[in-house]
């Protein structure tokens, strides 16, 4: 089948979060199945990749005016890539929004890219079975093709919530410089919400079949989705399918970025080598061998920081060791520096995101921290246990669905769980996590390696969650052609 992806980042051609590894990864394996996949996204201003021009001066209507984009194109391991080119709402220095608040025009840049979307698929005749689209940032594209599209209505339209928290919420003096009439402005089956439009709203209800990145995430959003769980509710079709990670990418047998490969026959030494490795990268102390925990985030507080600046104090007095990696908002940029400068033997912080780093985290710490307030599905545990780091985690979300505490399953668990949001229960589990670590050390004891080589050994490759995506694609395309 033809499939056309549109979200507003995909690697690698620009990665901020998860988001665009999952479209580049899910779009590599459909590719690899069988079916032809395009990518639609903004021509941001990171980009910096040699791109082909292939058509000047398309326009639509937003804004109260006619607007113009480029657009340009390029492959890579067999996807098509085609970039939306308007310098007035993609060239900036920050993809979402800078550190210290969001783009007052957010609106406007998401309702342009939702409609140029469209706009390039007629224009270029794509011609796809199916529409897969991701976030609130392209959660117009469902409603722009009821309202002015009427020749795609053929077209299956998919929709991914990757984090209902992010919702596009904006006053309704946009619902005109949207090209929205104010016939959608109502509560049941329109965009209004609490006197404002909802963008996610759109997403969820202008789409054919609805999907969120866990299973225990859908769960949790038929209960808690930021007000909007009653309107999910009654989206009859609805499935939460796990994302997974790309082997050719996150492997530590061939990785360009670390120090030492290894295997899961030979990661006691050479894992440790690129500890010590890490240790020297970061400025720590390498003739230590204390437990060295990693983490590698966006740095808001969806992701626990305020649970870990709770702990710190105790946790550095108990011989841990920590190395954070990740930027975001500005609260928790100067959290973590403050916690360097208290700390400098103990605690090391680069705030940047550095694919390079990244890799380098990943293999050299002994222990990854995700003790998250709520997480649609992670991905960070996921590459963490591939090299053999072991996740602590909080029980929630994807977190939920692959992480096993092995002091409640020992002879499969796969990391330390907890339930509770405090402090104290991830030193809990911190604490637990040392114990394991340190038998080992002391009394021979082969806990902490059985745990690292079951971490190593599960499957979180792309394979099955793209089949999951195929089904889904399929129904879609079904309940298209049953409702016209």
């Amino acid at each position: 089948m033809k499939v056309v992806m549109v979200a507003f980042e995909s690697a690698p051609y620009l990665k901020v979060g998860g988001l665009g590894d999952v479209i580049h990864s899910l779009s590599k394996t459909l590719v690899r199945l069988g079916h032809q996949v395009s990518v639609i996204t903004p021509l941001h201003k990171k980009i910096r990749a040699d791109l082909k021009k292939v058509r000047e001066n398309l326009k639509i209507y937003i804004d109260h005016e006619w607007k113009a984009f480029n657009l340009y194109e390029d492959t890579y391991e067999g996807i098509r890539y085609l970039f939306v080119d308007h310098p007035l709402y993609y060239h900036r220095e920050y993809v979402y929004a800078p550190p210290k608040g969001d783009y007052e025009d957010n609106a406007l840049r998401s309702g342009f890219f939702s409609m140029a979307g469209l706009e390039v698929m007629r224009r270029i005749s794509l011609f796809p079975d199916v529409i897969h689209t991701h976030d609130w940032h392209t959660a117009l594209l469902g409603l722009y093709k009821e309202l002015y599209y009427q020749d795609m209505n053929n077209v299956a339209l998919v929709f991914t919530i990757h984090n209902a928290m992010h919702q596009g919420i904006f006053d309704s003096i946009f619902l005109p410089r949207l090209n929205l009439p104010w016939e959608v402005f109502h509560p049941f089956g329109g965009i209004e919400f609490y006197g404002k439009i909802n963008l996610l709203k759109a997403g969820i209800t202008f789409c054919d079949v609805l999907t969120t990145v866990s299973p225990s995430y859908a769960e949790e959003l038929k209960e808690n989705a930021y007000g909007l769980e009653g309107v999910i509710k009654e989206k009859k079709y609805f499935f939460g399918i796990l994302n997974g990670i790309d082997y050719d990418i996150w492997n530590p047998e061939k990785d360009r970025y670390i120090k030492v490969h290894y295997s899961i026959k030979n990661f006691k030494k050479k894992k440790y080598q690129n500890k010590k490795h890490l240790r020297y990268v970061f400025g720590l102390d390498d003739t230590q061998d204390k437990p060295l925990v990693g983490m590698v985030s966006r740095l808001t507080a969806q992701k626990g920081f305020d649970i870990i600046k709770g702990m710190m104090d105790e946790a550095v007095a108990e011989g841990f060791e920590f190395v954070f990696l990740g930027s975001g908002e500005e609260t928790y940029q100067n959290m973590l520096i403050d916690l360097m400068k208290k700390y400098p033997k103990s605690v090391r912080v680069r705030i940047e995101y550095n694919e390079e780093l990244a890799h380098i985290v990943y293999a050299g710490s002994d222990m990854f921290l995700m003790p998250s307030l709520f997480e649609p599905c992670g991905i960070s545990q996921m590459i963490a246990m591939r090299y053999g780091t072991v996740p602590i985690v909080r029980r929630v979300g994807g977190l939920k669905d692959t992480v096993i505490d092995v002091v409640e399953n020992p002879q499969e668990g796969t990391g330390f769980t907890f339930e509770e949001y405090r402090p104290k229960e991830l030193l809990h589990a911190m604490l637990k996590a040392a114990v394991y670590y340190e038998m080992e050390k002391c009394n021979s004891s082969r806990r902490w390696s059985q745990l690292v080589k079951r971490c190593m050994s599960k499957d979180f490759s792309w394979e099955k969650s793209a089949k999951e995506y195929e089904s889904v694609y399929s129904s879609a395309m079904l309940l298209r052609r049953y409702d016209t």
